[in-house]
């Protein structure tokens, strides 16, 4: 009896403390206890609409992401995988979206000042708009629509912005939204560092526009193909032979200073600008430049009105003549890519440069040069001996490269993924706020594909080889590609840094002898590439196996995880001194 009353004492009190808790620890403890068991845990939600505990993680599942973390496998090397020299200018140019022109690019800043300003996924993606009944969303929805459409169409021009809020036709206005829409989300992906916010309501706004009943109800579909090279090159029936042509090869080559004199430069710039005419007369549909009419080269038909003065956009669509203006843009358009390739790979291809002068494979050396790293020590959680941890960080990097070679026909599919009819989104409570969760199963083919081609190149694969995409880790297409879009931006400041050491000091007495204090200018480079190297793949960032360790995208949490306790190390003060600001840059520069 003594023991049953201290039972029920003990009981008071905890209902006391669960009275006293607030809901997200009440979520908490709920999650813990529906853990245990799947069927009750899917039942539960079901029953009281608990969308969140969806993605609870099962004991079945952590255990299983705990064993992968050290999973090892062993391939035959292929050295025919390396990089080839020859590009594929037909398969690149399907994924190379077209430079925008001058007059494109007043409608750039209409749809990035529309996007900046709109506050469109606050409404529709909040808590309130989660549990609204379908009619009442579906209601809000139209009248988010209209409204960002109108205001759109009023800034462009005031007195058809007046004509469309009197008619409500949207319909005769589709193409002028067609077209604007479409050159915000083609000026993304040939510029990632831009449009970070904007660019994120305008994608949920198309994925919102294509919902079948939406779309009924505006008559028309906002979403137009990203306009590429090889859709405007086969627009001639010569067009696309110019892919084949090898003056193309030097019409697009960068023109690199380094170890070159003024001369050799300027013959390469003399070559390249020759081929570039060359090509533009050879292929041209029309032998002289046609008259610009407002949007460059494009024909009115192309563009499908000249929104400025037309009043209907159902005019007959003529075919497109390829100017040599057309041309020129779409050799610029192949060259602006092989720069973007270069910007984005080059920190990956110098870290590995610096992996492998610096470190040996199997030969730790010094311990304070040496990467093995141990679960707990340092924020650790993953216990790599050196020759292992060298392979693990040998291959994470190899595989942000092969990632950022093909982010082109990445970004591609994952726009397909977000605007899929078949897979439609669900606005659910992933632990950092509502998040639209949806499959992506065009990225996680590529994503694959990707992953064994760059295990048969390393010989191999050390963790986890995972793909989070369409779970509470990664919620959709848009986050799995900005995740991708951010290597650059870490890598580059630290390659930055470690190259401007030796200027820095030589810079003065006082600066060589601070550097000397660390051991000189290559124990420097070397200390920071080591603890990099460590614990920038240490399998931190969570605190489990699942959200982060050695999976492909933990790999990338990890990272991100050095990177904001970079004021913490010891060598902080030099990346100061050699103009660090951050791993982020200012509004995108």
């Amino acid at each position: 009896r003594a023991r049953g009353g201290l039972a029920m004492s003990a009981l008071a009190g905890i209902v006391g403390d669960l009275e006293g808790c607030n809901e997200a620890t009440l979520k908490k403890l709920l999650s813990a206890v529906l853990r245990k068991d799947p069927e009750i845990r899917q039942k539960v939600a079901r029953d009281v609409n608990l969308t969140a505990e969806f993605n609870i993680v099962t004991e079945d599942e952590r255990r299983h992401a705990i064993e992968e973390q050290y999973n090892e496998v062993k391939l035959t090397g292929n050295d025919d995988m390396e990089v080839s020299e020859d590009i594929d200018f037909y398969e690149r140019a399907k994924f190379v979206p077209m430079r925008l022109t001058y007059d494109e690019r007043k409608y750039l800043r209409l749809i990035d000042a529309t996007m900046f300003v709109s506050h469109y996924t606050d409404s529709m993606d909040s808590a309130a708009g989660a549990r609204a009944n379908p009619a009442r969303k579906l209601a809000l929805q139209m009248k988010q629509l209209c409204a960002i459409l109108t205001g759109m169409q009023v800034a462009h021009s005031y007195e058809q912005g007046q004509q469309l809020m009197q008619s409500r036709e949207f319909v005769q206005r589709s193409g002028f939204f067609q077209t604007v829409l479409e050159i915000g989300r083609r000026y993304k992906i040939l510029n990632p560092e831009r449009m970070r916010d904007s660019y994120g309501k305008l994608m949920y706004f198309l994925q919102d526009s294509r919902k079948p009943e939406v779309r009924e109800l505006m008559e028309f579909d906002s979403v137009v193909r990203v306009r590429t090279v090889y859709d405007v090159l086969s627009k001639s029936a010569r067009g696309l032979e110019m892919l084949e042509d090898p003056q193309l090869r030097i019409a697009t080559m960068e023109i690199m200073p380094e170890g070159k004199s003024r001369i050799q430069i300027q013959r390469e710039i003399k070559s390249k600008e020759a081929a570039i005419k060359h090509l533009a007369k050879t292929y041209c549909s029309v032998a002289r430049r046609r008259k610009y009419n407002g949007f460059g080269a494009y024909s009115l038909g192309f563009l499908r009105s000249s929104y400025a003065d037309s009043d209907s956009d159902n005019e007959q669509k003529g075919g497109e003549e390829l100017t040599e203006d057309l041309v020129e843009q779409c050799i610029y358009s192949l060259g602006d890519h092989s720069t973007y390739l270069r910007f984005n790979r080059a920190p990956c291809d110098r870290l590995i440069s610096l992996l492998q002068e610096h470190f040996d494979p199997v030969e730790p050396g010094p311990p304070q040069f040496s990467l093995a790293i141990a679960e707990g020590v340092e924020g650790a959680r993953l216990s790599h001996s050196h020759q292992r941890q060298y392979t693990f960080v040998l291959q994470s990097m190899t595989l942000w490269r092969e990632v950022l070679d093909n982010m082109f026909q990445l970004w591609h599919l994952a726009e397909e993924d977000l605007l899929d009819e078949e897979h439609p989104y669900t606005l659910t409570d992933t632990g950092q706020g509502l998040q639209r969760v949806q499959k992506s199963p065009r990225s996680v083919v590529a994503m694959q594909k990707i992953l064994a081609k760059v295990q048969r190149k390393v010989g191999g694969w050390v963790g986890s080889s995972t793909v989070h995409l369409g779970d509470h880790n990664v919620p959709n297409a848009l986050m799995f590609i900005d995740k991708y879009i951010q290597v650059p931006r870490f890598l580059g400041p630290l390659v930055l840094t470690l190259d401007k050491i030796p200027q820095l000091a030589q810079s003065s007495d006082g600066m060589q002898g601070y550097i000397d204090s660390f051991g000189g200018v290559k124990v420097l480079q070397k200390q920071i590439l080591a603890d990099f190297f460590r614990h920038a793949f240490d399998g931190s960032g969570a605190d489990n196996f699942f959200d982060a360790g050695s999976c492909i995208d933990g790999r990338l949490t990890s990272a991100w995880n050095w990177c904001s306790s970079i004021e913490r190390k010891p060598y902080f003060s030099i990346f100061l001194l050699t103009g660090f600001t951050g791993f982020d840059g200012k509004e995108g520069f």
